[in-house]
């Protein structure tokens, strides 16, 4: 009974011939399809048999298992029982080969191949595992990153600060830093604690998600808050250690516990746990040891393969070895192709270095396969703690002061607005600022307080993020004052990382998906930071808190009287003298109507959670969704106080308008701008007619000079002379309508005898002057003096940032670099902010608003009523536009159309904004007719 190895030439000159096995080409395109290959060279075998050997009924490959198996090719009968030893592995002695029963038959000859090849440790593994990589490449948050880089990040020094202490930031005036210490101090009694165990919240995500809620989490943990422990916090160099530390992706971290699935120890759901254990106890803390080698994944798992042969773990040999072996054939093998020989560097580049300033270098890519991986890559994550003491942390132990640099809201925002400006470049802020928050059951209220961490502070600002943290942030009160602390929510061994939850929430989509998670957590959630702008925590406030809304919110407090029951629900809800003093009370009443959405997103968010579609995680149950919900109130209502304070600082310069910014106008101003006025829209839209028929207007005496029916002159237009004297027949347009409401309706009466001279050509003007017909409410807004702060002191930053970062200024600056760290508030600042006030990263507020009250809140002008071709308005343009408004009536009308929107009178107001209005408050607008109901209406008639 004989066996036959084949083996290419090459190969076996080299003596490999008993370490290969074959595998068949699968790829109908190849021209390799069909064939037996050889994974060693990755050749096809040679059709000549070139050496014949015995029976060989066990195999074991350089980087499988120890028991891994293959049956070798069935080829006729075989004679003999010698048997060969497999290759020693990695300096493992091998132990003596097991006897194997022989097939008695040809038919279970091919039953053995087929099972050793799709036996776990197998071939057969490799192929699920590549099946694997391609599946997780196209999900989230399993993406790999684009970039990759293989160096440490420079150590960011910091000044020590005493324990407990806070110092006010850079660039905060004296009598700023005063208030800040103040609103440190509280009433609450000592000991008060802002903490929840962590049983409870994972508790609770998982009730949300379908997950399993930790294990290591300590119910009912205690915390000691007594001064000796206070005073006592862990030490550096002795009970922990900052060093840089490595992570993984989503991506890499399933990639791993794929690749030691094939492992029978660790193969199967079921097993998943070991496979946990492995990567959590092994692989990564040996990982936070290498230092500058830690981006090698396989360097990593062969220190972890060198401890378990030296500590005899059989298992963890065995995973390691799988491990190896998966790196080399799915990654190394594939990167082996050569690369391109120059690429410019670049802020992302990681090998080579950088020129100086100006000058970009060509660089030669490395023809290491390992620098060119693009499924095992571990990332720097950047400073991090590390838990040193040989006996670990017990629970609830205390690790240090969250301390640093204070900032009030608006003065921090001020700061990142200079940041963004001077480094354009940078794709992420940093993250050593934390925000403490004042109690709401404090006397004076809730209020928010920025630490900067980032260059004063202690060794508690380092620790990195996980979304299975070990270690929690609390804020606490002590002696009066409100403070924060870092604390240990369950046991760390020696060796393991400290970590906590950022809790960070990002308005920008973009962010959102650069600040990929490196913590290496089963329930990484793939971004350490937390998109606000989600659909699904969005959607109340696309239903009931969109643009029209937030403005009729704003019109509502600038024309209604603040009232006891406003401010009894804002002292219910901790919004007191510290969030609201020196707020005028048309401020504090928007904030009191702000607050009424805020309760109502809280019950109606929990609906629109619990109707979302399954995912992978399973679906909210009430539970959950209540839990997320009440988090999205706490955001909001953070965003709240923060407006408040940049609105209070608006409003508190010197001279400055503390008057209502929305005025409602009166009777006779109406009139004034819809009618009667030399530039009222009616003589505006007359005006735009006569020019677009081509009248002789002498010294332009048509479009100045006010407009006399009895004087109109001749255009030699049939359609407009035509229009022109209908209109003088039935409506005297010199005469002053005696209401609003009589304006209205004579404007509609000339709509319906423009749609009856001629319904296409005149289909533009017509619908324009509909538009302004049924308008009910028009308003304007206070003009405020613009507001510049002065200079921000950013050079702390400059002294940090990398030079790619550094040398990019926009131009607009380049030569004053004053201007370029100064605030600008404009005219309509406060307007934008307060219609915005869930967002905070946006520059110019005034500026969005520009573009989000184009056809909502400003109607289009009447010099461009005439300006499109009547039939391609008809048949494209309109059609579009009443599509869109009907989808969405809070939406700026589109640039591509033949509308303009300069509005010369600063006089604002729409149909879909009383529509808004009747939406919001409908005892108050209760008789006005629903914006749908009036455009059908409009629709028909214009057929």
């Amino acid at each position: 009974d004989k066996h036959r190895v084949r083996a290419c030439a090459q190969c076996d000159r080299k003596g490999d011939a008993l370490a290969i096995h074959w595998r068949r080409g699968h790829d109908p395109s190849s021209a390799l399809f069909g064939k037996d290959l050889c994974d060693k060279c990755g050749k096809a075998e040679s059709r000549r048999l070139v050496k014949e050997r015995g029976a060989v009924p066990r195999v074991v490959f350089r980087g499988t298992t120890d028991g891994a198996t293959r049956a070798p090719r069935a080829s006729g009968k075989t004679s003999g029982t010698r048997r060969r030893r497999a290759p020693a592995v990695d300096g493992e002695k091998t132990p003596p080969a097991k006897a194997r029963s022989r097939p008695e038959t040809k038919l279970g000859a091919k039953k053995a191949v087929r099972k050793a090849k799709t036996s776990h440790a197998g071939l057969g593994s490799i192929a699920v595992v590549r099946e694997k990589l391609r599946q997780l490449a196209t999900e989230e948050p399993y993406y790999a990153c684009e970039s990759w880089r293989r160096t440490p990040y420079d150590v960011t020094p910091y000044d020590v600060l005493p324990d407990g202490a806070y110092v006010a930031g850079v660039g905060v005036e004296d009598e700023d830093a005063k208030v800040l210490f103040d609103r440190l101090n509280t009433s609450v009694r000592d000991g008060w604690t802002d903490y929840v165990p962590v049983s409870v919240s994972d508790g609770t995500a998982a009730a949300a998600t379908g997950q399993q809620p930790s294990m290591k989490a300590h119910s009912g943990l205690e915390l000691d808050l007594s001064t000796e422990k206070l005073r006592t916090p862990l030490r550096l160099g002795v009970d922990v250690e900052e060093r840089p530390l490595w992570g993984m992706d989503c991506f890499t971290r399933e990639a791993i516990l794929a690749s030691i699935s094939g492992v029978a120890w660790y193969a199967g759901d079921e097993n998943r746990p070991r496979r946990l254990e492995y990567l959590q106890q092994r692989f990564l803390p040996k990982l936070h040891t290498l230092g500058a080698d830690g981006w090698d994944a396989s360097r990593v798992a062969q220190c972890v393969l060198d401890d378990a042969i030296k500590n005899g773990e059989k298992h963890t040999a065995m995973a390691s070895r799988a491990l190896l072996r998966v790196i080399a054939e799915c990654d190394d093998d594939y990167a082996r192709a050569p690369a391109p020989k120059k690429k410019k560097a670049n802020s992302t580049t990681t090998t080579g270095e950088v020129k100086a300033e100006g000058h970009t270098e060509e660089i030669v890519e490395s023809h290491d396969p390992r620098a060119r991986r693009e499924r095992f890559r571990i990332h720097p994550k950047g400073t991090g703690v590390v838990c040193i003491n040989p006996n670990g942390l017990k629970a609830g132990t205390f690790v240090n002061h969250y301390i640093g640099e204070i900032y009030s809201p608006w003065k921090w925002y001020e700061r990142q607005d200079a940041i963004k400006k001077c480094y354009p470049g940078m794709e992420l802020p940093s993250f050593f600022n934390i925000t403490l928050e004042r109690p709401p059951h404090d006397d004076r209220g809730r209020h928010v307080i920025f630490v900067e961490a980032m260059h004063k502070g202690c060794f508690a600002s380092r620790l990195s993020h996980s979304c299975e943290p070990n270690c929690q942030t609390v804020t606490f009160a002590k002696d009066g004052k409100l403070t924060l602390g870092m604390f240990t929510t369950q046991d760390i061994a020696y060796g393991e990382e400290m970590t906590w939850d950022y809790s960070c929430i990002t308005e920008s989509a973009e962010e959102y998906r650069t600040g990929f998670c490196l913590c290496s957590s089963p329930t990484c959630r793939g971004s350490f930071l937390t998109y606000s702008g989600s659909g699904a925590f969005t959607a109340v406030v696309n239903k009931k808190h969109a643009f029209l809304h937030r403005n009729a919110i704003l019109f509502k407090a600038s024309t209604s009287a603040l009232t006891n029951v406003d401010r009894k629900m804002l002292h219910d809800s901790g919004i007191r003298e510290c969030a609201l003093e020196h707020c005028p009370d048309w401020v504090v009443k928007w904030a009191a109507l702000t607050l009424e959405y805020i309760k109502l997103e809280e019950n109606e968010l929990p609906n629109e959670l619990m109707s979302l579609p399954a995912t992978r995680f399973g679906r909210y149950n009430e539970l959950g969704a209540k839990s997320e919900a009440i988090g999205v109130a706490a955001t909001r209502i953070t965003n709240l106080i923060v407006t408040l304070d940049k609105i209070r600082y608006v409003l508190t310069r010197s001279g400055q308008e503390r008057a209502p910014f929305f005025r409602v106008l009166t009777e006779s101003e109406v009139i004034e701008h819809l009618w009667s006025g030399d530039e009222s829209i009616l003589r505006r839209i007359l005006r735009s007619i006569l020019a677009g028929a081509g009248a002789k207007k002498g010294s332009n005496s048509v479009s100045k000079s006010r407009l006399v029916m009895a004087k109109m002159p001749k255009t030699g237009d049939a359609r407009v002379d035509a229009a022109m004297k209908a209109i003088q027949e039935r409506i005297d347009i010199d005469e002053r309508p005696k209401t609003a409401s009589g304006a209205c309706e004579s404007m509609l009466e000339i709509c319906t005898v423009l749609r009856r001279i001629d319904a296409t050509f005149y289909a533009q003007v017509s619908d324009l002057l509909w538009f302004y017909a049924n308008t009910r409410n028009w308003f304007t807004h206070a003009k405020l003096d613009n507001v510049i702060s002065p200079a921000v002191n950013i050079d702390d930053v400059a002294s940090v940032m990398p030079t790619t970062q550094r040398k990019h200024i926009p131009n607009a600056f380049r030569g004053n670099r004053e201007a370029m760290l100064q605030k600008r508030y404009g005219a309509l600042y406060v307007w934008g902010q307060l219609v915005t006030w869930y967002k905070q990263t946006i520059y110019s507020p005034d500026s969005s608003l520009s573009a989000d009250r184009r056809g909502t809140l400003s109607l289009p002008d009447p010099e461009s009523c005439c300006s499109a071709a009547p039939s391609a308005y008809v048949n494209k343009e309109r059609k579009e536009l009443f599509k869109a408004l009907r989808k969405n009536k809070h939406q700026s009308w589109p640039t591509a159309t033949s509308w303009s929107f300069k509005n010369p009178a600063k006089v604002y107001g729409s149909p879909m904004f009383d529509d808004a209005l009747r939406e919001m408050y409908p005892k108050e607008y209760a008789s006005t007719t629903s914006f749908t109901t009036l455009l059908d209406k409009h629709e028909r008639q214009s057929m």
